[in-house]
């Protein structure tokens, strides 16, 4: 016999001697197979308990000693678990006690085989506490003493398993608290490019062995990696759960799930970082904070497990005792961006412009490590790949529904306008990419705590170009163009159009595209007087958006046809205001030259006369082409004046301008 099956049988003996002198005589007349099992007990088999030799003695008494946290052994725990092992593995031992009994395993008959029959209920609850971190117990129970305690697969397999002895126990093979994801000390993890303070900081907080302790990692981006770090430090593994998890506890099944979480937490010698904690969470589950700690967090601090809890910035504890220790990581900056982007380079041996990117993407250390090991995975290699890595990693964000995003191709050659319009257009590229130079190296930073956005208006009538200007900017900068649904943000209910503006805001800080807001007279006009209740509440919007704008730090560009409809809070948050006018005979000579097939696909067009003859703006002029371009394709034909006039007459017609017969000077005959 081995070592387990010698410690099962003897407590069977042990058990069935302390019925006989309690006047359950011959107790084993019901039960033979019991009888049969326990005659193969011989000396020489009883006296390998007294040895700690093997694999199974070794991890038996290790056990032991761990879960009683002292060097000597705990008789009624001891007897207890061997109580616990012959009831699981020899299930009719479970019957035979609960025949004779009531009960199966119990700490009350763990006392009295070792001679106690009215134990402390203290003393109960302790071998209890000592007992749940291997086993099940049964809380419920009234009195405690009488808690059934019953062996988890877990258990079992560390004290029979006995493969890759000398590699140790993988015991994440046989799970007792899933949806959970463990994080073993010793695993790699690359370096944390910041944060490195805080981590050793809070290392040594934790080291110092404050009791109940609880460490609040608040903030956003990297706060489980840091969490890791700590962990690491330590010399410790961390097991981290979502809150979500958190809402079984407070459920009929709350003992079950407090226990599986103890029970996971001992066999990895783990801390605990429970993340997702949010604002609003508890008001969602219907629990108080109090509830929150006495059924999650008190237990575990009884235990003596460190708690590191992952939460957003603005969550907090009203009962400030709760949280022994708190830290923020606030948004990178910079400098910090740039940091983060110089350390996975040389990790992964890249050769990138570190600060141009830490200009281009506001990232956490987090999602920069994320697109990096993207990009690195896809093979991609220019900064236009890591641009759409970038933004489809982070496109799952709300903000993504209430506009479209758009990779331009435009440069500054395609668009026609005047040579101070173009000036200025070079100067707002330049200030998107360089501007951190003014904050930074020029000293301006301390005067601009805020309003560092590049805001620029456009306006002017229907087709001069803001469109084409918003998609060449987002091209020249090789960043993706995010045109906002207006339709999808404005909302009648009261706090809903804030809402989405938020969530474009932030989506648009993070994945650093330029914002676009077509038509922005609906969103960004005039406020009124207030004789209505739906005025007030139109007015606090374009305050919000005021604020909003002050705070960004990226590229918004408005546009307007009707620009005294705009807000006058708004044009003086705008840096760059550009009013774009219908374009005179040599831009749009420009315009049809470039907007023309090529000069095989076409015969005869005049683009002198077209350019002289009919003011059209640059939106216009396409709309002609492409009209034209279609008749002559459909009559198989090159394009020639008669198909260009034809379509600039449906062109009138449309705009509801009139059609006089002397308009058309001499090309008159193909339209008659």
């Amino acid at each position: 016999m081995n070592f387990l099956e010698t410690a099962i049988y003897a407590v069977m003996v042990r058990t069935y001697f302390y019925f006989e002198e309690t006047e359950r005589t011959n107790s084993f007349e019901r039960f033979p197979y019991l009888k049969i099992l326990t005659e193969r007990l011989t000396d020489d088999a009883l006296a390998i308990l007294e040895r700690s030799e093997g694999l199974q003695a070794t991890r038996y008494w290790s056990l032991l000693k761990l879960i009683g946290e002292e060097e000597d052994v705990d008789p009624v725990v001891h007897t207890a678990l061997d109580l616990c092992l012959a009831a699981t593995c020899v299930p009719e031992f479970g019957t035979y006690l609960n025949y004779f009994t009531g009960n199966a395993a119990t700490v009350q008959l763990a006392f009295e085989l070792e001679g106690s029959f009215c134990p402390p209920y203290e003393e109960v609850v302790s071998r209890l506490n000592k007992l749940q971190k291997i086993c099940r117990i049964d809380w419920n129970k009234v009195p405690l003493s009488y808690a059934a305690i019953e062996a988890d697969h877990r258990l079992l397999a560390y004290l029979f398993v006995e493969k890759d002895a000398n590699k140790g126990m993988d015991m994440h093979q046989y799970p007792v608290f899933g949806n959970g994801e463990w994080f073993l000390c010793k695993e790699p993890l690359h370096p944390m490019f910041v944060y490195q303070e805080k981590a050793n900081e809070c290392a040594e907080w934790l080291a110092a062995g404050k009791s109940r302790t609880v460490l609040q990692i608040a903030g956003s981006g990297g706060r489980r990696f840091l969490a890791k770090h700590i962990a690491r430090l330590l010399e410790q593994n961390l097991f981290l759960i979502s809150a979500d998890r958190c809402k079984g506890f407070f459920t009929e099944t709350a003992e079950e799930h407090r226990g599986e979480l103890i029970r996971e937490l001992f066999w990895q010698r783990g801390m605990l970082c429970l993340y997702g904690l949010k604002e609003g969470l508890f008001t969602e589950w219907q629990v108080t904070e109090e509830d929150f700690f006495r059924n999650v967090m008190e237990p575990l601090l009884d235990m003596g497990i460190p708690i590191l809890l992952c939460t957003e910035g603005k969550f907090s504890f009203s009962n400030g005792e709760w949280i022994r220790k708190r830290v923020e990581l606030k948004s990178l900056t910079r400098e910090e961006r740039q940091q983060v982007f110089e350390g996975f380079s040389a990790m992964y041996g890249l050769s990138i412009d570190c600060v141009r990117y830490s200009v281009r993407y506001r990232l956490s250390a987090v999602e920069i490590a994320g697109a990096i090991e993207l990009w690195q995975q896809d093979g991609s290699k220019t900064e236009q790949d890591f641009t759409r890595i970038a933004t489809q990693l982070l496109s799952s964000k709300s903000g993504k529904g209430l506009g479209s995003i758009s990779y331009p191709t435009e440069r500054f050659t395609d668009l026609k306008v005047p040579d101070e319009v173009r000036g200025t257009l070079e100067q707002i590229c330049s200030s998107a990419m360089d501007g951190y130079r003014i904050f930074e190296e020029w000293g301006l930073g301390k005067q601009y705590p805020y309003g560092r956005a590049v805001t620029v208006m456009l306006s002017g009538p229907p087709g001069t170009g803001k469109t084409m200007t918003a998609r060449i900017i987002a091209g020249e900068l090789g960043i993706p163009l995010y045109q906002v649904d207006l339709s999808g943000v404005m909302d009648k209910y009261i706090g809903e159009t804030e809402k989405h503006l938020e969530e474009i805001f932030s989506f648009a800080e993070k994945t650093n595209v330029v914002l676009f807001f077509d038509e922005a007279d609906a969103l960004f006009g005039k406020r009124g007087e207030v004789t209505e209740s739906k005025d007030r509440y139109a007015n606090m919007e374009v305050a919000y958006i005021l604020q909003r704008i002050e705070q960004f730090e990226g590229i918004v560009i408005l546009s307007t046809n009707f620009y005294n409809n705009i807000d006058k809070a708004f044009l003086r948050r705008m840096k760059y205001v550009l009013k774009y006018e219908m374009p005179g005979e040599e831009i749009r000579y420009s315009i049809w030259e470039s907007s023309l097939p090529a000069q095989q696909l076409r015969e005869g067009v005049d683009i002198g006369y077209l350019a002289a003859q009919f003011e059209f703006s640059g939106g216009m002029i396409k709309n002609v082409v492409f009209c034209a371009c279609a008749a002559a394709v459909y009559e198989k034909r090159k394009l020639g004046m008669e198909h260009l006039l034809q379509a600039v007459k449906a062109e009138y017609e449309k705009m509801e301008r009139p059609v006089s017969e002397g308009m058309w000077g001499e090309y008159e005959y193909l339209i008659m």
